[in-house]
C-alpha cells in the first residue's frame, strides 16, 4: 500500500493537545493524526450513526424538530449558568 508522507507546521498549543489526545488514545501521536486524517477524508458519519439510540427515541417521542431545538437551548443556558456558578463559588 502506498502512503503518503506529509510534513506540517502547527502551533505549540495545537502539538500538545494532539499529542494529549493520543496518549488518552493509546497511540503514537503520528499514527493518531493519521487516523484523524484518513476519518476526516472519508465519507461523512450520517447523523443516525452518531446519535444511535438518542435520534431514534427523538423520532418516536413525536417531538417537532423546533421543540427539540427548545429543549437544546434551554439545556445549554442551564448548563452555561451551572458553569459560571461553578467558577464563582469560593
Amino acid at each position: 500500500m502506498d502512503v503518503m508522507v506529509l510534513t506540517i507546521s502547527i502551533p505549540p498549543e495545537a502539538e500538545a493537545k494532539l499529542q494529549q489526545r493520543a496518549a488518552e488514545a493509546g497511540e503514537e501521536l503520528q499514527s493518531y493524526v493519521a487516523r484523524l486524517v484518513a476519518q476526516f477524508a472519508g465519507p461523512p458519519t450520517p447523523l443516525d450513526d452518531i446519535s444511535g439510540p438518542i435520534y431514534q427515541r427523538f423520532l418516536e417521542s413525536g417531538m417537532t424538530d423546533d421543540e427539540l431545538a427548545d429543549v437544546l437551548e434551554r439545556a445549554k443556558h442551564e448548563m452555561r449558568a451551572e458553569r459560571r456558578g461553578r467558577r464563582q463559588a469560593p
